[in-house]
């Protein structure tokens, strides 16, 4: 029973880290045009309804219909020229050939003809977006390089304050040790001191009875 514990822990983590490495590969933000909308870490292809055509993200290609044929190309026809692709409705679609589903498409998404409902990736401040070198703010870009350099700068930062902190604590401490001692030295001085004049005196009390007895045979 442990031993298939076991196995299906360990299988669930190999699932889990292989579903985790596929989904950072397949980030292609940097491919997507500037045009295209915010919110998909990836996109394989637009649906455009507006002109019931699609693009190819990762070829960087258009695909329409011309008749029965579908036409690729990397720069719309002339006809498209005052076509505004950033204001228009995307449709993400992440298979396939999806234009093989030409009329399931047409009819699915007929509802976002003639809507500007989306934020180009031109017009967005997320810092994911100004890592494309062709974005009009790619100059405010941080790169994680420069994130983690600054987390480092921080982070240095933050030991050598506290360890200025430690050694100050510790002088303190020290110099609070030392001025014990120095009391406590202080202190027994004094009671030396003390003592000894104690001594002298008892000595002189002695003295001065001894000469009082031997005045006293005298007489």
């Amino acid at each position: 029973m442990k031993k298939l514990v076991m196995i299906t822990f360990l299988l669930s983590g190999l699932l889990y880290n292989k579903a985790s490495a596929q989904a950072y590969t397949n980030v292609n933000i940097i491919t997507q045009p500037l045009w295209g909308p915010t919110g998909y870490d990836h996109a394989e292809y637009y649906y455009i309804p507006d002109l019931d055509a699609y693009y190819d993200v990762s070829g960087g290609q258009y695909i329409y219909r011309v008749k029965k044929h579908w036409i690729t190309v990397t720069t719309m026809p002339v006809r498209f020229k005052n076509f505004d692709f950033y204001s228009a409705h995307k449709v993400v679609l992440n298979e396939p050939k999806p234009y093989m589903n030409y009329l399931g498409n047409k009819k699915t998404y007929a509802q976002y003809k003639g809507q500007h409902d989306q934020i180009a990736i031109r017009d967005s401040h997320e810092q994911k977006y100004l890592a494309k070198t062709d974005h009009p703010e790619h100059d405010k870009w941080i790169s994680p390089q420069d994130v983690q350099d600054k987390q480092n700068r921080q982070n240095e930062q933050s030991r050598a304050t506290a360890q200025v902190k430690q050694d100050s604590l510790n002088r303190a401490n020290l110099q609070v040790k030392e001025d014990l001692h120095n009391k406590q030295d202080s202190a027994n001085r004094s009671d030396e001191q003390a003592k000894e004049e104690l001594h002298n005196k008892q000595n002189q009390q002695n003295n001065q009875l001894l000469q009082n007895n031997e005045n006293n045979h005298k007489h």
